[in-house]
């Protein structure tokens, strides 16, 4: 922009998504941390701290590009496209697996500080930079640590001195299950995964997604299968294929096959997949297990009431527990518990925080294997946005 056409303004105005903090609302700010932070180093979470600023692939290996046009990027003058971070997950996994992979015990870290993420008027609350306060559990895969991690948010939550929060839950895990038991590719269960609200609120959703992913290639009109697959390893010719080579052609035949997806199958699946989304969506109580005679409904129901259970009454909270397998918050590394965490007001829903399960994490930022993973953050500035609002009424 040339320096003539510039408004004279800029540089005495703030930054739009950016808050200056009053006193009052700063020591709040410390006061609550403070708070969250004794208590999560009671369960034995040690403070963890990392740079404001990380390279820009570590965000978009773990988002798989969903986080990255809300990123702060830009390239460092040592020619590093680096980005302001948006959450603390990431560095997380990126120290585990530096100096901690090799541990035995499972590691809990705890971290605060400030986090960017560009969002526009469109977007609801419009901070693009917030304090995030949560902590991860790494490698400890039993359903006591998804206990532990929502309860631990639930204790964070109360210490600000909210009345109520509303705590809708979902499972990753029995998504993939299903479409995993259709043989569907990574591509496409990615793909279902980031349009689950398209196939359970839309009542053509099973044909508007079908559509999408034949638009895109993911699958096929039909099977398509060429001619070579449907050769008995009896029918091709011995000369020149060299030892156990029929054998190999009629494995790749085979897995060729099992790779071929049609819209008939991808609808069977989504099928499959909207009926259980359907049940399990609402009030966890009236999920019966007689739906249908498949495990996971089984499986699923005693899932969310152990771990409603187990931490419905650890504060004073009025808290409203949602069950919605539908819901997903825009990342596909989950694989098994995840849970957002909202403030009702007047039919307005307030985002405060989130938190899930996400086993292949790291594994996907070069670590030795997939080694369990879950955790949770809250977003303090939001917390705090509601309840000096109470105290101002």
């Amino acid at each position: 922009m040339d320096s003539a056409n510039q408004d004279p303004n800029l540089s005495t105005s703030i930054l739009p998504g950016m808050v200056d903090a009053s006193p009052e609302m700063h020591h709040a700010k410390l006061n609550l941390t403070a708070s969250i932070s004794s208590i999560l180093a009671k369960y034995g979470y040690d403070i963890f701290d990392c740079p404001i600023i990380e390279s820009t692939e570590l965000y978009a290996m773990k988002s798989g590009g969903e986080l990255t046009s809300r990123l702060y990027s830009f390239v460092e003058p040592g020619g590093m496209s680096v980005s302001l971070r948006p959450e603390f997950t990431s560095s997380v996994i990126r120290f585990y697996v530096s100096n901690e992979a090799v541990h035995k015990k499972p590691v809990k870290k705890q971290y605060v500080g400030p986090v960017f993420r560009y969002s526009d008027s469109n977007q609801g609350l419009n901070q693009r930079q917030f304090t995030q306060q949560g902590c991860e559990i790494i490698g400890d895969s039993s359903i006591d640590s998804d206990v532990e991690i929502l309860k631990l948010s639930l204790l964070a939550l109360a210490e600000s001195g909210l009345a109520k929060v509303t705590i809708k839950l979902g499972h990753m895990g029995y998504i993939r299950s299903i479409l995993e038991d259709f043989d569907l590719s990574e591509a496409l269960i990615g793909f279902t995964f980031s349009n689950l609200q398209v196939l359970s609120k839309n009542e053509d959703g099973i044909a508007g997604l079908t559509e999408m992913a034949s638009g895109i290639g993911l699958i096929n009109p039909g099977d398509n299968n060429h001619d070579t697959e449907n050769i008995k390893p009896a029918e091709i010719s011995t000369h020149s294929l060299g030892r156990r080579r029929l054998e190999q052609i009629d494995k790749r035949s085979q897995r060729k096959k099992s790779h071929s997806f049609s819209i008939e199958k991808y609808s069977e699946a989504l099928e499959k997949l909207s009926i259980f989304l359907r049940a399990f969506s609402g009030d966890i109580n009236k999920v019966s297990n007689n739906l249908t005679a498949d495990p996971i409904y089984k499986d699923a129901t005693e899932y969310f009431n152990f771990v409603i259970k187990e931490s419905a009454n650890v504060t004073g909270m009025e808290v409203d527990f949602i069950v919605d397998c539908a819901a997903q918050r825009g990342f596909t590394y989950y694989t098994g518990i995840i849970f957002d965490m909202e403030y009702v007001l007047d039919k307005k829903s307030i985002p405060l925080g989130g938190g899930g399960r996400y086993d292949g994490l790291v594994k996907l930022l070069g670590g030795p294997g997939e080694i369990p993973a879950t955790g949770f953050a809250v977003n303090v500035d939001s917390i705090l946005s509601i309840t000096t609002a109470d105290e101002q009424k």
